[in-house]
């Protein structure tokens, strides 16, 4: 541990980000100003503590059966089939990007501008 006298109105830098500033002395009680990113976060110890205290009387109280440990199985149904099943042949054209036409729609009539005429 680093001990070091300062008076009131002197500083420490701890790191390149963290600035503490003595504001006051009096008698037992030293009033210090804390600069730091927002990232960084700051509790009295008593505090910091109490919150690690509730954190882990919270875990032990926890009903480690309340979550499942492994995802749990998806009906006969909704599970993709084999590999060894047959194929549709529209499957290979499924994917990002790939592009499937409707029965019964116009090959010409996409999204884009082939096939539409201007009026």
């Amino acid at each position: 541990m680093l001990i070091l006298t300062r008076r009131p109105g002197e500083r420490v830098v701890i790191g390149d980000e963290v600035l503490v500033t003595v504001m006051s002395v009096s008698g037992h009680t030293v009033r210090l100003g804390i600069e730091a990113p927002s990232g960084v976060s700051i509790y009295r110890e008593e505090i910091w503590l109490a919150v690690r205290e509730e954190n882990r009387a919270a875990a032990e109280a926890a009903d480690p059966g309340a979550i499942p440990e492994i995802p749990p199985k998806r009906p006969a149904a909704a599970q993709a089939p084999p590999d060894d099943a047959p194929k549709r042949p529209d499957d290979a054209q499924e994917g990002p990007g790939a592009e499937q036409e409707r029965p019964g729609a116009d090959p010409g009539a996409g999204s884009g501008s082939a096939g539409r005429e201007e009026s």
